[in-house]
């Protein structure tokens, strides 16, 4: 059992690291072979309601750029056959 909480704990770390630097490890996980140990499922659950609290805020920053985006289509493109002087004197 003390092999299975030092793998949930390498695992669980890798997470929290993630969090804490808001990137994602890119590469693939398993969990480890054994179940994860009660000692340790505090720790997962906060975890856990850690990353939807991300992946909420993470939704709603994407629902903002695509709002700006859209706000960028509608600006018309420069016209190239019109002045681009005015004429503040005249």
């Amino acid at each position: 059992m003390p092999d299975a909480i030092a793998d949930w704990q390498e695992l669980l770390d890798r997470f929290e690291d993630d969090l804490a630097s808001q990137t994602a490890d890119e590469r693939t996980w398993m969990p480890p072979g054994a179940p994860l140990p009660a000692s340790l499922a505090d720790r997962a659950r906060l975890i856990v309601a850690r990353q939807r609290e991300a992946i909420a805020r993470i939704e709603q920053e994407m629902s903002q750029v695509q709002l700006h985006l859209h706000a960028l289509k509608r600006v018309p493109p420069v016209r190239t056959d019109a002045a681009i002087y005015l004429d503040v004197d005249g």
